[in-house]
């Protein structure tokens, strides 16, 4: 059987929960990887549900949702034995990923000096919730800040309640996907040059990536987003996304233009065949009922929406979850049913993928069903789920087969990615943002698209100024920077003909049409892997290239209902707020840059390239996987908790000023104490109430009346300063407005603004990872076909004649 493509590299995980995802993708892509645990066991068994009927620290569903495949290495850092036998195993080591705050390994001569002069090949990765640098490097960081400090927090709940978090461990987990791709860079730049590299990962900037480009939009368009529930903001109006139907939610994207005017002219002549479609829906241009033509009605906009949205509410409410997705599927619909675990292990398409396995978990005696692969690699599949280890399980073993340290060598200087060529079909977000990636750090991505029919990512905003246009939206250009445009009308088959030309002088190709629609043009892998053997294709869809639902139409917004986002975010007591923005287009695209540059380095190797099918759905399950366990182990199907977790207090809690909040995370009865302290109530020291964790969990809610009557006279910024000088874990909810003043986010930097010739000066969102002593390579993205006349001129030798004949005729549009 042919090996994953990392099954050659060595990975020591000093991770606990956070940036645990990182050694598991490298585990499924093949690497050997050992965990590194403290005597008592790692905090990620310990983290969120367990098994029922398993002792701990062995019945811990994030660890068996995120070490499987690897080995389990017990040290204790605190010794000197434990420190020299870590040092042995990183020598012998290809990647070294830790989570510890920073200066924890320098102070125990294990940092970044110790391992790469003892290994000058070692790739350490650096994983904390604000980077290694910058005023905030030393503050504490749980889930709950991260999401606040995001700006994304700020996007999820009720108006008139406290920002909420995204169910699970989002911020966490962003942050691993970060670092797999950015240590893969690393990897690659170290077979370039023999040399190793620090990669040092923010999660705070990982999850800021995933408001949509939303923090563009208070220096753009002079506006700044927040909550509201179900509904979606855009251009200074809202409309609802989550409707109910007769037996729970649906998502529905309601609105026009190029994003959802196919969908609303066929759920309007259904409306119609059932006769209750009002004379103002049948009577609607849908494709001239775009943003840009409501923000010109002013303040007749919200009227004119409200009344689409009511009428068809009052149609979705009358039918099934069932019913409704059936006709999405058939019709073309943007609509997902929200799923809960239950419903994910029932879904057809699921099955028929695959995706949802049993695994025989020895703990229990039985199979569990855990989440597949989570790409498909023709040439180099992944490897199928095994178990998390049990503690100490397999490191011994570990240490001696790695007998042997790893090579030094020197080969020159170049950029990770120099002289490879990518040729990017993809649009909106996913596809584009694993093409961006590669042009950042040193190949030549040409973007093919067309003013036919334009991709939705340059239609939406923000804007420039406000003021839509092709090449104005930011959002487009934070996920296409770098890149060069080339306009193909690929309709036409001269246009298709000079596509295919392209895709066989290239290294990567990256599509996320439909599935079927590269074959029927001819430029489907098989045929290009016909002139070029060893392409490496990228196909990245909804719900993946196979399978009786491959055909669906969505966006992340719906991928992310379908995946079950939306049943674990928001209030118990209310319907299911929105998970902002196209959420799952940010977890997608880790996975898809990760499958790209382990297949491009399995090429070096071998010289053989092959095709990459990626389920955006089933990457966004991996971010629930353990959600998903809680169901297949317990029997029990996770809801939404609001800002619950295992602490108490550990909440939003209001502050002076409009919608302001502080969050406060106490994990450990010293932190609480610190916050006593730092509330000057030393009297509830002694109080049998909050005495421990479990009875102020009993009491969670008259604590957290009492904690926000002192909170609520105080300014956020000052309350957090104060408080994490104290050792209490707190950050601001922070606004998108906020980002643009955060001194953490402006130190690594965060954003970095770039001149565009027709946007002016306009924010991009930089990687959460950033390699040491490497400049960014971020450049600005392309103007619509700004390109096409030199690329087709310098790659593929058209004369100017040519060029101009083409344009004429209409290819070149």
């Amino acid at each position: 059987m042919t090996a994953p493509p990392l099954a050659h590299l060595r990975v020591l995980d000093f991770t606990g929960a956070l940036g645990a995802l990182c050694g598991k993708i490298l585990a499924d892509l093949g690497a050997d990887v050992v965990r590194v645990e403290p005597p008592g066991g790692s905090a990620l068994r310990h983290r969120g549900a367990s098994a029922d009927g398993v002792e701990a620290p062995e019945n811990g569903l994030a660890w068996w949702a995120y070490a499987g495949g690897a080995r389990s290495l017990v040290l204790d850092l605190e010794t000197a034995d434990g420190r020299r036998r870590a040092l042995e195993m990183a020598r012998r080591a290809d990647v070294v990923i830790e989570s510890f705050p920073p200066g924890y390994l320098d102070h125990r001569e294990l940092g970044w000096e110790t391992l790469h002069r003892e290994n000058p090949r070692v790739i350490l990765t650096s994983i904390t919730p604000f980077g290694e640098h910058g005023p905030y490097r030393a503050w504490k960081g749980p889930e709950l800040v991260m999401q606040a400090m995001s700006g994304m927090m700020n996007l999820i709940g009720d108006r008139d309640r406290p920002p909420v978090r995204i169910g699970g461990d989002q911020a966490s987990l962003q942050a691993a996907g970060q670092a797999v791709v950015g240590t893969l860079v690393a990897h690659l730049e170290r077979e370039a040059t023999g040399r190793g590299q620090w990669v040092d990962v923010s999660a705070q900037v990982a999850m800021l990536w995933t408001t949509l480009s939303e923090s563009a939009l208070p220096p753009l368009h002079g506006y700044t987003p927040t909550r509201d529930g179900a509904y979606t903001r855009a251009a200074r109006f809202h409309r609802r996304l989550v409707f109910p139907c007769r037996d729970g939610f649906v998502a529905m994207i309601v609105g026009g233009g190029v994003l959802g005017a196919a969908m609303m002219e066929e759920l309007t002549a259904w409306m119609a065949r059932e006769g209750v479609a009002p004379a103002f829906m049948r009577e609607r241009d849908w494709k001239a009922w775009d943003a840009a033509y409501l923000l010109s009605l002013g303040e007749r906009a919200q009227a004119e929406i409200d009344k689409v949205v009511d009428a068809v509410g009052a149609f979705v409410a009358s039918r099934s979850k069932a019913e409704l997705y059936e006709a999405a599927l058939g019709r073309g619909l943007l609509l997902a049913p929200l799923m809960d675990a239950a419903d994910l292990l029932g879904d057809e398409q699921l099955a028929a993928r695959g995706f949802l396995a049993p695994m025989r978990e020895p703990r229990l005696g039985r199979d569990v069903i855990h989440c597949g692969p989570f790409a498909c690699l023709s040439a180099t599949p992944l490897t199928a789920p095994r178990p998390a280890p049990r503690l100490g399980e397999g490191g011994e073993d570990a240490a001696r087969e790695w007998s042997v340290p790893r090579p030094s060598t020197t080969r020159g200087e170049r950029g990770p990615l120099s002289g490879l060529r990518v040729i990017d079909f993809a649009w909106v977000v996913t596809g584009p943002i694993t093409g961006r990636l590669l042009a950042e750090f040193g190949a030549d991505v040409i973007r093919v698209e067309s003013a036919r029919r334009l991709d939705p990512g340059r239609t939406l905003q923000p804007w420039a100024e406000g003021k839509a246009g092709p090449n104005r939206s930011q959002m487009f250009a934070n996920a296409n920077a770098g890149k060069r445009s080339v306009t193909l009308d690929l309709a036409r088959p001269e246009a298709r003909d000079l596509a295919l030309r392209l895709m066989a002088g290239a290294d990567v190709v990256i599509e996320s049409f439909t599935p079927g629609t590269m074959g029927r043009w001819g430029l489907d892998y098989a045929s290009v892997r016909a002139r070029k053997p060893d392409i490496v294709y990228l196909s990245t869809c909804q719900q993946g290239q196979t399978g009786p639902h491959a055909s669906y139409r969505g966006y992340g917004s719906l991928a992310a209902a379908l995946a079950g986002f939306y049943t674990v975010t928001g209030w118990p007591d209310r319907e299911p707020s929105i998970v902002y923005g196209a959420y799952t287009d940010f977890i997608a695209h880790h996975f898809a840059s990760a499958a790209v540059l382990a297949a491009l380095d399995h090429r070096a190797r071998t010289g053989e390239g092959q095709h990459i099918d990626i389920s955006q759905r089933e990457t966004g399950l991996h971010f629930l996987a353990p959600e998903i366990l809680e169901y297949t182990v317990n029997g029990r199907v996770a809801g939404r908790r609001g800002n619950a977790d295992h602490a108490a207090p550990h909440h939003a809690y209001p502050c002076a000023g409009e919608d302001r909040w502080c969050v406060i995370a106490c994990e450990t009865d010293e932190e609480w104490h610190a916050l006593v302290g730092a509330m000057g109530h030393s009297n509830w020291s002694q109080d049998p109430r909050y005495a421990s964790l479990e009875s102020r969990k009993r009491h969670e809610a008259e604590l957290d009346r009492h904690i926000a009557a002192w909170t609520s006279t105080q300014d956020a910024h000052a309350l957090m300063q104060r408080l994490q000088e104290a050792g209490v874990p707190a950050g601001v909810v922070q606004s998108c407005a906020d980002l643009h003043r955060d001194p953490q986010i402006a130190a690594r930097p965060g954003l970095v603004w770039l001149e565009h010739p027709e946007m002016g000066r306009t924010p991009y969102e930089a990687w959460a990872f950033r390699l040491a002593g490497r400049a960014s390579g971020l450049r600005r993205a392309p103007c619509l076909g700004e390109h096409t006349d030199e690329v087709l001129r310098d790659l593929l030798g058209l004369t100017s004649e040519e060029v101009a004949r083409l344009r004429a005729d209409g290819v070149l549009v």
